[in-house]
């Protein structure tokens, strides 16, 4: 187990960036490499389009603008430029998660006109044949033996390889035993939740509209996350919670549980046990903490 472990390690693939492209090049690899699943942190997005595939192991994505999603193994899954991210993984137990980065002018319109720019993860079939070409890529621009140009070419080659090997939604992946269709499940969940934490949402309507039994998607979430449907909901409202309360600090206990469509004393006691602290004395430290600013402002 020990060799085979370092093996795995020596395997991966340090992120490699290529150098300035020719102007005349509409589409170019600006870089490609992989790493053990542990987390990434973008909070200025990336210059280029990314490609991301996961072998083995799992995570979840939190991306500016389209809430939370999940990816499996054995799944791509690509984002725009200049996105606000970060990829937590499932386990640190030798998954890897490769990423490729494509620049260009028709980076754009080749990504979105081969169907590769979906709003959620795709599961891909022959998905060691693709991770292959990833590394053959990897070993080129490593190696220095291959031009810009001969690079470009490899990169619409695996764009059309990738375009080819998305598998149908619904897809079940034997080899990687995870279901699009069940993470797609997940992630409309997850979707509803962030935007209805307001409303009086139970963890039976979210199962309803996403077509699944409650218990179904109680087991999805223990999955991925750890925890209950329930719970995930009642840690989004009092992280929603904790968020109001920072910017409304004149506001009472009641209004910020009022705004999360919680009962008071709910809160309250679910929040000290999230927090380690009642909101209200988290509400006059803070409150002290901008009085002394005011009344002591730092010097420049």
């Amino acid at each position: 187990m020990t060799s085979s472990w370092a093996e795995r390690k020596d395997a991966m693939l340090p992120f490699r960036l290529t150098g300035q492209p020719d102007s005349r090049m509409p589409l170019y690899l600006y870089g490609v490499g992989t790493q053990e699943e542990k987390g990434l942190h973008r909070p200025g997005g990336f210059p280029v389009y990314q490609l991301f595939l996961v072998r083995n192991g799992g995570g979840q994505f939190n991306i500016s603008g389209k809430g939370t999603i999940i990816m499996g193994a054995g799944q791509l899954f690509a984002l725009e430029p200049g996105i606000a991210h970060e990829y937590t993984p499932h386990t640190r137990t030798g998954g890897e998660l490769g990423f490729i980065g494509i620049g260009g002018e028709s980076a754009e319109s080749v990504l979105r006109t081969t169907g590769i720019m979906c709003e959620r993860p795709r599961t891909l079939t022959a998905f060691e044949l693709i991770w292959s070409q990833m590394t053959e890529l990897w070993k080129g621009l490593d190696q220095g033996g291959m031009s810009m140009w001969q690079m470009s070419t490899l990169i619409y080659q695996l764009i059309l390889d990738l375009a080819q090997a998305m598998a149908p939604v619904g897809y079940v992946s034997h080899v990687h035993g995870s279901s699009e269709a069940g993470l797609e499940g997940l992630n409309r969940a997850i979707v509803l939740m962030q935007a209805h934490y307001q409303d009086d949402l139970l963890l039976k309507h979210v199962a309803e509209a996403v077509g699944y039994s409650v218990q179904h998607l109680n087991r999805l979430f223990h999955q991925h996350y750890g925890v209950t449907g329930h719970q995930y909901m009642q840690r989004w409202r009092l992280q929603k919670g904790l968020e109001w309360l920072n910017e409304h600090p004149e506001a009472s206990v009641k209004e910020a549980a009022e705004n999360v469509g919680m009962e008071v004393n709910y809160f309250i006691r679910m929040f000290k046990r999230e927090f380690g602290e009642t909101p209200g004395k988290g509400m006059k430290l803070r409150n002290q903490l901008r009085l002394e600013q005011t009344l002591h402002p730092r010097q420049k």
